[in-house]
């Protein structure tokens, strides 16, 4: 090639090179450069001559010094540096340093070729990065981790496999992963790695074996280790699902004791009491406690409504000081009283020691309606070293079963006292009494035993009502109620039939004369005015009297004779009694003055 095409074709090369070139005098200014380094310096070729090589270096200065120093020593250097620009940035850059000759072979300079590496340090950087996140990712990940060769031998494993297992990483490189298989589920471990080498993902349940043999419950998943288009290996990775084995273990269990409960609480054709006992049972079944109670507040004592245990020294009906028992503590904002060791509270010298020796104890409140019935309760001899909180949540559902059985029970009581006794009095009314009757006969009858009916009604009692109203009226009955039980004995009955009447059954007499002490008791304790709002209301009654089988064997006719008896002693005068038969109760009294 001639010498002057050879010129322009290295001119062209010069000139037209991707990367900067700069030529450099021997006292390293600037002299010449092309438009790959004016772009990158950023600078007018104007600006860039004459401007020393210091000026444009970037960082590490010394090593530029270093380079400049061996291409005017002939010599030859390559180095990484940043090269400053016009605007201050600083640019990575790849360096090649040499001696610049003319044609004679006389160094006249350095040349200065550089590469801008910006692209490829940013890309060095984030695979760095990428690098160091898959390392943090890989070593610090929660689950355990495996890097499995093709052939399934270990080739790295994470912290947290470590931890898990109580191998060391030594110990399992080159080692075969399925030895860390529980031997029941290798084989399908194996299908497992078998699927990620051809690319799949595989995912199931197994178990990992630590150092000591132990079976832990995992997930395992292996994904494909790619490495240039090509699956080497494969992560295998060990989700630890033991926690969540035992909370499902834990769930299916608390789920099977509350489908005990809710069977107790739905039994049908029972009574109370057999269901609330049923429910301490299974409490003491399930929480390992000595004794299960149920405990009523009545004032200033505590009353056990229910008591179940083996030897427990609680026992059904016993009564106690409120101020010496555990529950008291349950009459306030307190929900639930726990206990686990009295030895070690601040219960050791609670007035309730006194009640047993426990040494553990656990108590529910319970609210019927809206007050505060009592407590459910369950005691033991020893101390419970631990109650856990799905204990503590059976026991508040026991204790809401209990409080609506024992407010069904209340409400059930109640409808049978509204159905059975009068509203403004609570004596018996007239259907209970006639239940009582009937009884009283059907034994007469068997024993051959006589017994009394007795009407009665307040004389003038009219003109309470209307002198003073009916409020004050109703009073006045209540007072007579009062009255007149406090007067009969407890097997007799008095019941109100509506307005100022009422009817006493004696299921037993010796002979009329009882009849007639109870009737001049009555009259007599009636002559005691009654009091309302201050002011004196005179009471006084006429009675009539009938006797089985004197009078009647039939139940109908004597209350009509007694009745009937009841107008004559209005007729006679008032605040008196007559007998249906005058002449049958002046023999009675003759006989029994005989006998």
């Amino acid at each position: 090639m001639h010498e002057c095409s050879l010129r322009d074709v290295l001119a062209a090369l010069y000139a037209e090179t991707p990367d900067a070139v700069v030529l450099y005098d021997l006292r390293g200014h600037v002299v010449a450069a092309n438009e790959a380094a004016l772009g990158l310096s950023g600078y007018t070729l104007e600006e860039l001559s004459g401007r020393s090589y210091r000026d444009l270096v970037g960082s590490d200065p010394d090593r530029v010094e270093l380079a400049v120093r061996t291409a005017l020593a002939e010599g030859y250097d390559h180095f990484e540096t940043g090269a400053k620009t016009k605007s201050g940035e600083i640019v990575p850059v790849e360096c090649a340093v040499f001696p610049a000759r003319d044609g004679e072979g006389t160094m006249t300079g350095v040349f200065v070729q550089a590469h801008d590496i910006a692209g490829l340090k940013a890309a060095e950087e984030s695979l760095a990065l990428n690098q160091q996140r898959f390392r943090s990712l890989f070593e610090y990940h929660p689950d355990g981790i495996m890097e499995l060769r093709s052939t399934g031998a270990i080739s790295r494993v994470n912290v947290a496999l470590e931890s898990e297992t109580g191998f060391y990483t030594e110990q399992l490189i080159g080692k075969q992963w399925v030895e860390l298989i529980a031997p029941d589920r290798r084989q399908e471990a194996d299908r497992a790695l078998e699927a990620a080498m051809r690319g799949e993902a595989a995912e199931h349940d197994s178990q990992l074996l630590d150092r000591l043999g132990n079976r832990l419950d995992v997930q395992l998943k292996l994904v494909p280790l790619h490495v240039r288009e090509e699956i080497v290996g494969a992560y295998a990775i060990f989700k630890n699902v033991a926690p969540q084995k035992t909370a499902e273990r834990t769930i299916a269990q608390q789920a099977e004791r509350i489908g005990r409960l809710y069977m107790v609480a739905a039994e049908r054709g029972g009574t109370v009491d057999r269901q609330i006992d049923a429910t301490l049972r299974l409490g003491l079944e399930l929480f390992h406690f000595d004794a299960a109670y149920i405990t009523a507040f009545e004032g200033e004592r505590l009353r056990i409504r229910n008591s179940v245990g083996k030897g427990t020294p609680i026992l059904k009906g016993a009564v106690y000081p409120l101020s010496a028992t555990f529950s008291r503590h349950l009459q306030g904002a307190q929900e639930m009283l726990v206990i686990e060791d009295i030895e070690r509270s601040e219960f050791r010298s609670d007035p309730a020691r006194v009640t047993a020796d426990w040494r553990s104890y656990v108590a529910m409140k319970l609210t019927a309606g809206a007050r505060v019935f009592g407590a459910l309760v369950f005691a033991g001899l020893k101390p419970h070293t631990e109650i856990p909180a799905g204990d503590r949540d059976i026991i508040a559902l026991m204790g809401l079963f209990v409080a609506a059985a024992l407010e069904r029970a209340e409400h059930t009581e109640r409808v049978e006292h509204l159905a059975f006794n009068d509203s403004l009095t609570g004596l018996p009314n007239r259907r209970l009494f006639e239940d009582r009757i009937n009884n009283t006969m059907a034994t007469g009858r068997r024993y051959k035993r006589g017994f009394a009916v007795m009407y009665l009604d307040l004389d003038r009692f009219k003109n309470i009502n209307d002198t003073y109203g009916h409020p004050v009226g109703d009073e006045v009955l209540k007072a007579v109620a009062t009255r007149l039980r406090e007067t009969l004995r407890e097997s007799d009955t008095v019941a109100r039939f509506g307005g100022d009447e009422f009817v006493i059954l004696q299921p037993v007499i010796d002979g009329v004369a009882d009849s007639a002490d109870l009737a001049r008791k009555i009259l007599t304790v009636l002559q005691r005015p009654v009091i309302v709002d201050g002011v004196e209301h005179g009471v006084q009654a006429s009675i009539g009297i009938a006797l089985y089988p004197n009078d009647s064997p039939d139940i109908g006719e004597l209350m009509e004779l007694a009745d009937a008896a009841l107008y004559r002693a209005k007729r006679e005068g008032r605040n008196r009694w007559f007998f249906a038969n005058e002449d049958t109760a002046r023999a009675g009294f003759a006989q029994k003055k005989a006998t």
